[in-house]
């Protein structure tokens, strides 16, 4: 999936700060995203200092850290990402 693809399926945003305030997607923003069914669901992962980007590690662990939270996995253990872009 291109990253232009991706944009459209964001359902949730963090920050390295913890914040989960919605953001504007920039080329340093993250997406982290899982396939659920037929669609994908991306977290837009953002550094609170505009010019820095996340790495990898750090973005999954921040995007699964928020789902945790919110309880998105429900009952079940959460799962690696299926897309880092």
């Amino acid at each position: 999936m291109k990253r232009e693809e991706a944009i459209q399926y964001v359902g949730h945003h963090v920050d390295d700060a913890l914040s989960p305030d919605p953001k504007p997607i920039t080329e340093h923003t993250r997406l982290v995203g899982w396939q659920c069914g037929f669609e994908p669901m991306f977290v837009a992962v953002h550094s609170y200092l505009p010019e820095c980007k996340c790495d990898d590690d750090e973005a999954e662990e921040l995007a699964l850290d928020l789902l945790a939270e919110i309880k998105w996995w429900g009952d079940l253990l959460p799962r690696s990402a299926d897309h880092i872009l």
